[in-house]
């Protein structure tokens, strides 16, 4: 069955036109099967451009109509408008994007020119087999579900809360927080991250429209918009969630224990000397007249002693009768505690944008490879300890790298095995020294 289909080129402006010749074009669709009118405007999407396909769907009587111009997701219901008040169903309607997809990604005029004739010449053999439809209305649960519970996901999940739906945040790990929960500072103004996501993740706990969904996966999702159906799994938590606090005292009590695989030496158990538990007193007394909070005592202890003992741990939780559990988890929470015994001398390397394009990963590989470790490990000797961090704020510098306060900008990785030889030279003239 025959169609009559009239076709619209918009010239947009400049956008299209510069590299469209849009009468050769528009020569062209005149040429199609069952096209009856062809017309082209400088802005189609305007008043008069819309009054235009009006008056040609009554002039000609129309059955289809195809508008040549931008990107559907700006004007195709701009269009489907149009013709729906002029009489057709809003569905008997194609649009060809010569924007985007012709003049924005081709230089060459002719090339472009020859693609916008194939594009429209599809939308018109398309929009021959369009049928009449009609909308309709269906139910809708007007509740959402997030997945992911990162920084992204929980600012989704307050956001659509705050505007009074129902949400389901799902986390397929313990807790929330994702990524940036592991960071010490955030880019570009290094202000704390633990300071911006706590509250956040603390106002998801609280808001009577999310529910929290923990150590869960989506297995599988079906339905459509506004009537979705999600198969969650729960895993198992091995505790009672109505009774359990969070306080982490069972910690202390659990007989369980892990042991890997592989077999891993022991650190070196370290021992409660006179002179830590010396150090540690007087950090309790000095602060205590000042009622400081338990985080400015732990970055004490961690500045004097150069880590967190465990024995150390456990006389602090005795002194002052905070439970170790409390003490661990603030301990354990932020980056710039250890925990285990330092290098000397802290290597710093920036794993920043602009430090991760000029070639960081490679700056790092050369430093695990000299120092015999990996990010996160000190080498036997307690010269060195090899950090990751987001940024240094030396953007300019990059890649760069800091041993304590030294800065090391714009290194190559032949540069870093002259690097460290200062530092185990200065080594071993102290030990020199002290003989």
């Amino acid at each position: 069955m025959s169609k009559r289909i009239g076709v619209y080129i918009c010239h947009c402006g400049t956008n299209i036109a510069q590299n469209v010749d849009i009468p050769v074009v528009a020569e062209f669709a005149k040429t199609l099967p069952d096209v009856v009118v062809v017309q082209e405007y400088k802005y189609m999407c305007s008043d008069p451009g819309q009054l235009m396909i009006q008056k040609d769907i009554e002039k000609y009587k129309l059955d289809c109509v195809v508008v040549s111009s931008c990107s559907p997701l700006m004007h195709e219901e701009t269009f489907r408008g149009v013709i729906e008040d002029a009489g057709l169903n809003r569905f008997l309607f194609q649009m060809a994007n010569i924007r985007e997809q012709c003049s924005w990604v081709h230089h060459d005029r002719i090339h472009a020119t020859e693609k916008t004739k194939r594009l429209i010449s599809g939308a018109v053999n398309r929009v021959r087999f369009h049928e009449e439809l009609e909308g309709r209305r269906v139910p809708v649960e007007p509740s959402a579900m997030v997945v992911g519970g990162g920084i992204s996901g929980i600012e989704v999940a307050l956001k659509i809360a705050d505007a009074g739906r129902k949400v389901y945040l799902v986390e397929k790990e313990p807790s929330i927080g994702g990524h940036m929960a592991m960071f010490d500072k955030t880019f570009p103004t290094l202000d704390c991250a633990a300071c911006i996501l706590t509250p956040k993740m603390v106002a998801v706990g609280k808001h009577p429209n999310i529910e929290l969904l923990t150590y869960t996966e989506v297995e599988e999702i079906s339905g459509f918009v506004g009537n979705f159906e999600v198969n969650l799994r729960c895993k198992a938590r091995y505790i009672d969630e109505e009774k359990c606090t969070g306080c982490g005292n069972c910690l202390e009590r659990c007989p369980v224990q892990y042991w890997p695989r592989e077999e891993v030496s022991p650190a070196p158990e370290i021992e409660m000397t006179p002179a830590m538990k010396t150090r540690i007193d007087n950090i309790i007394e000095r602060f205590r007249h000042e009622r400081a909070p338990l985080p400015v005592i732990l970055s004490e202890i961690n500045i004097q002693l150069g880590f967190l003992p465990e024995p150390g741990l456990k006389y602090l939780s005795r002194q002052l009768q905070i439970p170790l559990s409390r003490i661990y988890h603030i301990a354990t929470f932020y980056s710039q505690y250890n925990l285990e015994l330092q290098g000397e001398h802290v290597i710093k390397v920036c794993m920043g944008t602009g430090c991760h394009v000029r070639g960081a990963p490679r700056i790092m590989e050369k430093l695990e490879q000299e120092l015999g470790i990996k990010a996160g490990e000190s080498t036997e000797d307690l010269l060195f300890k090899l950090e990751e961090v987001r940024c240094l704020g030396c953007c300019g510098l990059a890649p760069v790298f800091m041993i304590g306060n030294d800065v090391y900008g714009k290194v190559t990785i032949s540069q870093i095995p002259k690097i460290l030889n200062r530092y185990h030279k200065s080594a071993e003239a102290e030990k020199l020294v002290a003989v």
